[in-house]
């Protein structure tokens, strides 16, 4: 560390993590220097970048060419990864003193801003950001005193894997929890954490009646009953309890509300605080990171599975992402929570040539298909992997989820075309939606809502920073009349104009003769209106390793791998054709739990 102690790298470290709450109302503009902080004149100067969800404003603290610190004034990136990412960042560059840092695998968006944001202050201070970036490079360092052993070892820190390791772990196991990116969370953090659970809480209060064996129907259905009953049932029958486990062991909290998904046949996904996946695997790592007997370790991919001459599995073999260190764990079971491969497009086009480089994905980077390759290599069966479902309201651009599409599950927007029409459910399968959506105009659909609906659902306020991030770009148009809405669309206004009417008059007759919306209607009236442009992008693989009510890993044979389990996505038939929004959640939490109490039980 060039010119800084350990202890003022640290405590740097601490202001840099406090400096949003404590330094953000005295933020200087953009470019200008905010502030000199001590007699012996040290400057603070301010930059930004543009990051995933907004500006990100950092000041950079300097004196005599060493950055003392960097404070985060400004960001509104995703909690658990963006504001992991930036911390990373900003130790390698204050503990090294260089702008020549890779960024943080996972959240590279926000590692970009975060570093433009940090070259920019530096230019202003009178350093060459430039020059800066010519330094050697700082690479973060692997974690101390890991072990080389474990009962149980872990791949993947999604909602599966988190629970499989927190479940195995409260069973007396000693657990390896690896991750190959950056940053924790996987896809789980990028979804909207909805969960399908059959007589939840928020249902009781609605009075709404529901059973497992209705979600179970609602499931086969969905999936044209290509998937298997026995893993379904599992499913539906141990939700609930999954749901609880999240709440007591997990610290996770409830919205007192519920969204209506398309294919179900009631209103029953529970809403995590803050509407996104991230509320979930944040309060896990934290969860995960309390249990000592948990090793919770980042940028290592695991590569390989080995076998002992029983045919057991006995060890991972694992790459340090950033170093290139090899690794060798030895363990008694492993248990394959890494999500499946929608972000692998050359994995797609092969199972499926219809789901190749056409599509964007609304996947973790870390969705490559890593678990079903390691366990295919050792005899596992892959099934279902034609099978690939797209999303159909994600960004038109990048292929992001986009979680404003909530208002379309608040049952308060109308689906229609350019040509301003109406032309599927609003409610229906994904794959319905989907496939309908790919027929329209330019591949894609928009949706409208009025005042009523965003004061009503607070959806607009929820994500006003994706509302700001897509009207910056004019995909989301807010205006005081239809025709003003529809103009930077190229939208047929008048037909909208018709289109609105009609709806409006369905809902006074609280029934709709075109395409039976199964959900409780709103009339669209008052201004000023929203209109959102979207189409669909790779969101979910359905196939991927066998597995049985046991989620042990079955070979070709139909016959266990003893030690290996799976859990979540890279687990396949059982969501058959589609999967059913919301039933994701079910499946990962369900079954990481089943995985976690199985492998622990296995090893004794």
């Amino acid at each position: 560390m060039a010119g800084l102690s350990r202890r003022q790298f640290l405590t740097g470290a601490a202001l840099a993590t406090a400096g949003g709450a404590l330094t953000l109302g005295g933020c200087a503009p953009t470019g200008q220097t905010s502030s000199t902080v001590s007699e012996n004149a040290s400057t603070a100067t301010v930059g930004t970048g543009m990051g995933k969800h907004g500006t990100i404003q950092v000041e950079v603290v300097t004196k005599d060419g060493v950055i003392e610190r960097i404070d985060v004034l400004e960001s509104r990136e995703s909690m658990g990864l963006g504001d992991v990412c930036m911390d990373k960042l900003g130790k390698l560059i204050v503990d090294h003193q260089t702008l020549n840092v890779d960024v943080v695998t996972g959240a590279s968006l926000s590692s970009m801003a975060y570093l433009n944001a940090v070259a920019e202050a530096l230019d202003e201070a009178g350093e060459k950001s430039s020059e800066w970036k010519k330094r050697d490079k700082a690479l973060p360092q692997p974690a101390d005193g890991i072990a080389t052993s474990y009962d149980v070892v872990v791949v993947g820190t999604g909602g599966a894997g988190f629970t499989a390791a927190i479940s195995a772990a409260n069973k007396g196991k000693q657990v390896l929890l690896m991750e190959k990116l950056g940053v924790y969370g996987g896809s789980t953090a990028l979804s909207g954490g909805e969960m399908a659970v059959p007589n939840n809480w928020v249902q009781e209060n609605m009075g709404l009646s529901d059973s497992p064996e209705q979600l179970a129907n609602d499931m086969l259905e969905g999936g044209d009953h290509r998937g298997d009953p026995e893993l379904v049932n599992v499913i539906a029958n141990g939700v609930f309890d999954a749901a609880q486990w999240l709440t007591y062991e997990g610290g996770v909290s409830w919205e007192h509300n519920l969204l209506f998904f398309g294919g179900h046949s009631v209103k029953r996904s529970i809403i995590p605080t803050g509407h996104i996946g991230n509320a979930m695997t944040t309060k896990l790592t934290t969860r995960a990171q309390a249990i000592d007997a948990i090793t919770l370790i980042d940028n290592t991919k695991a590569t390989a599975l080995a076998l002992g001459s029983d045919g057991s599995i006995n060890a991972v073999k694992a790459t340090n992402t950033v170093t290139g260190d090899e690794y060798t764990f030895n363990c008694k079971a492993v248990v394959l929570a890494c999500g499946g491969f929608g972000a692998n497009v050359d994995m797609r086009a092969k199972a499926n040539p219809d789901f190749g480089e056409q599509f964007n994905s609304t996947d973790s980077v870390g969705a490559q298909g890593d678990g079903l390759t390691m366990a295919s290599d050792i005899g596992a069966d892959l099934v279902d992997m034609e099978l690939i479902q797209t999303y159909p309201i994600c960004d038109v651009d990048t292929g992001a989820l986009l979680y404003l599409d909530d208002m379309r599950l608040d049952e308060r927007t109308v689906m229609f075309n350019k040509e301003g029409k109406r032309f599927v459910e609003e409610l229906g399968r994904r794959d319905v939606l989907s496939k309908a959506i790919l027929e329209q105009t330019g591949e894609r659909a928009y949706e409208i809502w009025d005042q009523a609906a965003a004061d009503e659902t607070k959806v607009v306020d929820i994500h006003s920073d994706e509302f700001e991030n897509l009207s910056s770009r004019q995909l989301c148009v807010k205006a005081d009349t239809l025709e003003e809405a529809c103009e930077p669309f190229g939208i047929d206004a008048a037909a909208l104009s018709k289109t609105i009417e009609q709806w409006n008059s369905y809902v006074d007759q609280g029934a709709d003769p075109d395409f039976s919306y199964r959900g409780t209607m709103h009339k669209v009236d008052t201004p000023p209106y929203y209109i959102m442009a979207y189409k669909p992008a790779v969101h979910y693989t359905m196939g991927g390793l066998r597995i049985n009510p046991n989620a042990e890993v079955l070979d070709t044979a139909g016959n266990p791998i003893p030690g290996l389990f799976a859990a979540g996505e890279v687990a396949g038939h059982k969501m058959g054709t589609n999967r059913l929004g919301s039933t994701s959640m079910a499946d990962i939490y369900t079954f990481g739990r089943v995985a976690g109490d199985n492998a622990a039980d296995y090893v004794g």
